[in-house]
Parts: structure tokens; C-alpha cells; sequence
């Protein structure tokens, strides 16, 4: 695919063999590196132990539930995944997911960085952050936050920023949510790439941070936040609101810094900061939530840990890893980028099931002999990275069972694509919410049948003239109290009340 003079390849082989691999972009099975593979080695270890203090079903759930049938083990250039299983599609708080998910998002936005500059177009990274306290709950800094934006940046900014993305040339933005936790408790920002019409003039970046600031500290005081420091006092650095602007090349890697992960060694882009949280690590006392996860599953745990962790599974669930603002994706296309229109729980589902089967293992055999034995399912990937097919089946008989039998020979993987844990849940959701209804009309109906039964009177010699006088009689009482009601300046007798003095009189006796 040529883009504007930027050369992407993303061939590869379908039978399995070595794909070029110059471009490491949303095709799934690319090769991993030793340290991705420690790191996706761990990522499943994490997963396999939130499982004991989640509360989230779908996390739970992910990696373990089987779809239908049985488990493939699969193998494509030279990494193994699991077709058959629930995946949950979580990119805040599954390890697993999170980890496909944000490569997929940070060398798409790589690419996007890189052909935006090809256009002679400007990017910059607006970092945003607001004041907080240990006392503050993560869900109530995460609504403000959210209001903030939309006052300031969104969909209701007034005419500074308006006036701001005219005179920049804003033509869009592309926003991830991070979270940390240190000393002085949650730590919410946003990271926000915008997309100017062209390169930030030299003193630009000072002119726009400052407008930033002033139009960030006034949506924060207005929604009910607490107002924002400009300046540190200590190192003169900018808090609130930070602008930076990539050199000549390189922007690909800020757009990677947007998705980033932090190991020491590599340099990460812009994309990385708005996708990587799987990989990145805390600075100056602050921790990630995957530090937080491995701390509160580690033995002899803090209880505190767990409370954390579980505070912020419940606030992160559903919240958007990145967000494209209207207009920007279609501005890409129309340009001639084609960009990955896949949900995240369809990157993560195809992430897991892409290559070539290597068994089928039964849900009885998986359930009973893998999965709630912790370790096997990643040391039965490892062997299939190792030696394909023999490794599987040395492990398996390793373990007591019985190829042939208990694991059986891999099939022809079917065409049409799994549902995602996501799917699946919801679907259980709906068939309950249905069966509930269903309980409930039945209920209604039989309360209904019982109602029209007592209304039901026998036939009786005389009973119409009785209830033809009594309803009479009634009437006339009806009548006299209201006209006494009238007379003393009463409120008139409840209509309710004389419509069940009438069916007891008109009502048959025993």
C-alpha cells in the first residue's frame, strides 16, 4: 500500500511462513521479540490471578470459558493463541487483551503520525491533568474530568477554544485516558493528540499551552473541580496543561507515545503514551494499574491493594481507551489513509484464534484438565511455540491424558468468527432479563384472571334488581355527602373511594 510517499508493507504469508515484516502493524500473528514474550508470559500469569479478586464477570471469564464445542490451540509465525475461548476485550483491565489491543492501536497511530507529517500537517501532544487528594474517589475524578473535557474541549467549548482551533488550524484530536495512583491518591489525565492544518509556528507552543491552560482551569472550576496549578513553583515546569511538538521525523513515534509502555530501554512515540498502560511503569511514586494488580495478587497482598484494584477495574470498565473526534477518520480516508476499523474486542478475539490449529482439546478435557490448573494453559502455548504440534502432545500425555482421546486431532478452524466474551455475556444478560419478563407477564396474567373471576357474579333470582338498588341507593349517598361536603367547605369523597363502597354493596354475599 503506497500512502503519500509513505511505503507500508503488510504482506504476509497465510500458510504460516515468515511475513515481511517492516511494518508490525493490525495483522495478527506477527512475530513477537524475546521481551514481548516474557511480557505476554506475565501478562497471562496476571490474568490467571485476577481471577481470584476481580469483579468484573468478563475478566474473569476471559482466557477460561469455552464458546462452543472445545479449545484449538494455534500456532502462526512462531506465536501460539487459543481459538474457542472467551475473550474479553478489556484494555484497561485485562492483561492479556490490553497487551494485543494496545499494539495493534500504537503502530496503527504510528502510521498515522507518519503519514499525517507526509502531508506537511502539524501534530502536537496536549497532555491535561487536574489536582487531587487520597481522599478523592477514582469514579468522581473520572466524571470530572469527563465534564471538564466537554465544557472545555468538547462538545459544548465556548468561543476561546473555538476561536483557538481556527487560529491553530485544529482539524481534530485523538484522546486516551490514563490513570495512576501515588501518594496523593488517584491520578487522572488525558493525552491528546491534535491534528493542526499545519506545523506549530516557532513560539506557538507556548501560545497554545497557555490558551490551553486557561480554557482547561476554567472548565475544572466550573463543573466543580479544584482549580489547577500553571506552574510548579519547584522546577518551573508546566502542571495542568503540557504542549509538545515532535521534530521533523518524528512524529510517528509521538503519535506512539499516545498508547505507551515504559520499560527503560526503548524510546516510545506519542502513540505508546496514549496506548501502552500494559507495559508502562509509575515515576516518582506513582503506579500503574497493572503495578497495583501485581501487587494485590502477590502473597501476603495489602488489603489496600485490592481495594484499589477493584476501585479502579469497576471505574475503568468501559471507559474508552482512545477516542477520535467526529469528522477525523473520515478526514483520513478522504486523504487516503485507511484506518483499523475493528472494535477492541474483535482485535483482541483475532489477536487470540489467528493461525494454523494445532488440536482440539473438548470442553470436558479443558475445563477439567487445563483450565482450573493453573499455569497449564500458558505452558501449553509455550510448547506449541517450541515444538508445534509434538510439543502439544508431549505435554498433554505428560499430563496423563491421552491423545486420540482426551485431546483430539486439530480440525479445519470454521470460516465465520467467534463472539467475544462481551458478546456472549450480553447475550446471557438479555436471555435472563427475557426469562425475568416472561416470569413476571405470567404473574400479571394469572393476578388478571384472578381479578376478572371475583367479578364474576352467579346468576341469582332478584340479584340485578338488589345490585340495580343498591347501586342506587349509593348514588343518592354519594349525592348528600357531597352536597354536606359543599356546604361545611369539605374536599369532595375520593372518586376511588366511592367506586369500592359500590362494589362491596353491589358485590354478592356468601
Amino acid at each position: 500500500m503506497q500512502v503519500s510517499g509513505l511505503q507500508i508493507d503488510v504482506s504476509t504469508d497465510k500458510s504460516g511462513g515468515n511475513p515481511d515484516t517492516r511494518y508490525s502493524g493490525a495483522d495478527a500473528g506477527t512475530p513477537l521479540a524475546p521481551e514481548d514474550m516474557a511480557a505476554r508470559d506475565a501478562a497471562f500469569v496476571l490474568r490467571e490471578s485476577l481471577r481470584g479478586i476481580s469483579t468484573i464477570e468478563r475478566l474473569i471469564k476471559c482466557g477460561v470459558s469455552v464458546l462452543a464445542g472445545g479449545v484449538t490451540p494455534v500456532l502462526r509465525n512462531g506465536r501460539a493463541g487459543y481459538a474457542g475461548v472467551c475473550t474479553c476485550g478489556s484494555v484497561h483491565i485485562c492483561p492479556c487483551c490490553a497487551t494485543s489491543i494496545r499494539r495493534i492501536r500504537q503502530d496503527e497511530l504510528d502510521q498515522v503520525g507518519q503519514f499525517w507529517e507526509c502531508q506537511s500537517c502539524g501534530l502536537v501532544l496536549m497532555t491535561l491533568t487536574m489536582r487531587h487528594y487520597d481522599r478523592d474517589p477514582l469514579a468522581e475524578l473520572a466524571e470530572l474530568q469527563r465534564q471538564a473535557w466537554k465544557v472545555g474541549f468538547g462538545a459544548n467549548a465556548g468561543r476561546a477554544w473555538r476561536q483557538a482551533k481556527q487560529t491553530f488550524g485544529v482539524r481534530g484530536f485523538v484522546r486516551a485516558w490514563e490513570v495512576t495512583h501515588g501518594p496523593n491518591g488517584w491520578h487522572t489525565h488525558y493525552h491528546v493528540l491534535l491534528f493542526l492544518a499545519r506545523p506549530l509556528a516557532a513560539g506557538g507552543v507556548a501560545e497554545l499551552q497557555h490558551l490551553a491552560y486557561n480554557v482547561w482551569s476554567s472548565a475544572l472550576t466550573k463543573v466543580g473541580a479544584r482549580m489547577p496549578v500553571e506552574i510548579s513553583e519547584k522546577d518551573g515546569k508546566p502542571v495542568a496543561v503540557k504542549i509538545d511538538a515532535p521534530d521533523r521525523g518524528e512524529s510517528g513515534q509521538m503519535a506512539r507515545y499516545l498508547m505507551k509502555g515504559q520499560d527503560g530501554k526503548t524510546r516510545w512515540g506519542v502513540a505508546a503514551e496514549l496506548t501502552r498502560q500494559d507495559a508502562k511503569q509509575g515515576q516518582g511514586g506513582h503506579r500503574t494499574p497493572f503495578e497495583i494488580a501485581r501487587a494485590a495478587v502477590a502473597e501476603n497482598a495489602d488489603p489496600r491493594d485490592v481495594e484499589l484494584w477493584r476501585e479502579f477495574e469497576q471505574t475503568a470498565t468501559g471507559m474508552r481507551a482512545l477516542y477520535w473526534s467526529n469528522g477525523l477518520r473520515a478526514l483520513l480516508a478522504d486523504m487516503g489513509f485507511e484506518l483499523d476499523d475493528r472494535t477492541d474486542a474483535k482485535v483482541a478475539a483475532d489477536e487470540a484464534a489467528a493461525g494454523v490449529p494445532l488440536a482440539c482439546i473438548p470442553s470436558e478435557t479443558w475445563y477439567r484438565h487445563i483450565a482450573r490448573h493453573k499455569g497449564r494453559a500458558l505452558a501449553l502455548l509455550k510448547a506449541a511455540e517450541k515444538d508445534g504440534t509434538l510439543g502439544v502432545r508431549t505435554l498433554i500425555e505428560s499430563w496423563g491424558l491421552t491423545w486420540g482421546l482426551d485431546i483430539l486431532e486439530p480440525e479445519e478452524l470454521p470460516a465465520e468468527v467467534d463472539p467475544t466474551a462481551d458478546e456472549i455475556l450480553r447475550g446471557l444478560e438479555r436471555a435472563g432479563l427475557a426469562a425475568r419478563m416472561t416470569v413476571w407477564r405470567d404473574e400479571f396474567d394469572r393476578q388478571d384472571r384472578e381479578c376478572r373471576a371475583s367479578l364474576v357474579v352467579p346468576h341469582q333470582p332478584g340479584a340485578w334488581e338488589a345490585r340495580a338498588e343498591a347501586a342506587e341507593k349509593l348514588r343518592e349517598e354519594v349525592a348528600v355527602e357531597t352536597e354536606r361536603r359543599a356546604r361545611t367547605g369539605q374536599a369532595p369523597d375520593n372518586l376511588l373511594t366511592a367506586i369500592h363502597r359500590a362494589r362491596r354493596q353491589m358485590a354478592p354475599t356468601a
